[in-house]
């Protein structure tokens, strides 16, 4: 068991027929009678060190590593140990436990290991007057202990599966309904959290309310914006086309201290931006960009390339009152407000 990390039932399960040598380690067929699991496991010899020593943990147990517990080295062990015993009982062949007993006739007897244990489970259970539904078998309340250290050591295998191998803990242990819960409550748990950020991050731009009139440095100011950012952005130094940026050499979309490559196709998107009334008249030339782009582009298409903008824009627009919207077309019609976009803007590639 310690070699392997099995139950005690597949490592005294396997005959000789069972046992398959390689050249660094040992294949073995083992048999889990209750899960009713056949599984072919490799078990490869790990490389002795140097100069074996003892190692002392922080609790100052001592562990020696030596002699060395290979799995391929105790196999071969037990076959040349009971190659005698076995070579008088040909019937057994689905184990490598074997007895040779003498009888009070003097007859010799050669047949499996049968271990005989004065006391059972079921025997303590009656002792201490537990009662449990169910069979008594004392694998059950391994598996309960196995999910209280799970717990306590907070999903930690390492520290769970410290009397066998972690792999043993994870093919078996694991899959209990206990832990299963737990586990999925702390996946829900985690993506929760990472959705609740999602939701609290701000990717879109800010909008400020009101008329062009009512817009001046100081309302910038109490919205967030240095005095430095308002006033370039009053001064028109900041503006981007759709919309203003607080600072275009740092933008979410290009390298820090590099100009924003993107703009103005990504400011609805980005949270450098800040709309002001005054850029109404673009943001309805860029409603008309996106709505010839919706006839010429797949719904899915459009959806993973302009989705978050559209909303966004539609939002943006759905704020301002009809006859805010009137007057801005108004001077679209007049010519007195432009939208110019980078050429690449007018060739979508469908990929």
């Amino acid at each position: 068991m310690d070699a392997t990390g099995h139950a005690s039932e597949e490592v005294t399960g396997f005959g000789e027929v069972d046992v398959e040598f390689l050249p660094k380690g040992v294949r073995l067929t083992l048999l889990k009678n209750r899960a009713e699991h056949r599984r072919h496991r490799a078990f490869r010899d790990r490389s002795a060190p140097e100069e074996p020593t003892p190692d002392e943990d922080a609790d100052g147990y001592l562990t020696v590593n030596w002699p060395r517990r290979e799995a391929s080295e105790v196999v071969r062990q037990l076959l040349d140990l009971t190659a005698r015993v076995r070579a008088k009982a040909p019937h057994v062949t689905h184990t490598l436990f074997v007895s040779a007993t003498v009888r009070n006739n003097f007859t010799a007897v050669f047949d499996e290991w049968r271990p005989v244990s004065k006391s059972s489970f079921k025997s303590w259970l009656d002792a201490t007057g537990v009662e449990i539904k169910g069979d008594p078998h004392i694998g059950r309340m391994r598996k309960s202990v196995k999910v209280e250290k799970a717990i306590v050591s907070e999903g930690r295998i390492s520290a769970a599966a410290d009397d066998h191998t972690e792999e043993t803990f994870a093919t078996h242990y694991a899959q209990g309904t206990t832990l299963r819960i737990l586990s999925g409550r702390t996946i829900a748990t985690a993506q929760q959290h990472w959705f609740d950020k999602a939701l609290d991050r701000v990717d879109g731009p800010t909008v400020i309310s009101g008329t062009t009139e009512d817009v001046d440095q100081a309302v910038l100011e109490d919205a967030g914006l240095s005095a430095r950012e308002a006033e370039d952005i009053m001064a028109g130094q900041l503006d981007m086309g759709v919309s203003h940026c607080k600072n275009p050499y740092q933008s979410p979309y290009s390298r820090p201290g590099e100009l924003c490559a993107v703009a103005p196709l990504r400011c609805l998107e980005c949270r450098n931006a800040w709309i002001l009334p005054s850029n109404l008249p673009q943001l309805l030339l860029f409603k008309a960009h996106l709505e010839r782009l919706r006839t010429v582009l797949t719904p899915q298409a459009f959806e993973r390339l302009w989705g978050q903008s559209w909303v966004n824009l539609r939002a943006v627009l759905e704020d301002r009152t009809p006859e805010e919207r009137d007057q801005a077309r108004k001077h679209i019609e007049a010519g007195q407000a432009v939208l110019d976009l980078p050429l690449a803007a007018n060739t979508e590639f469908d990929a």
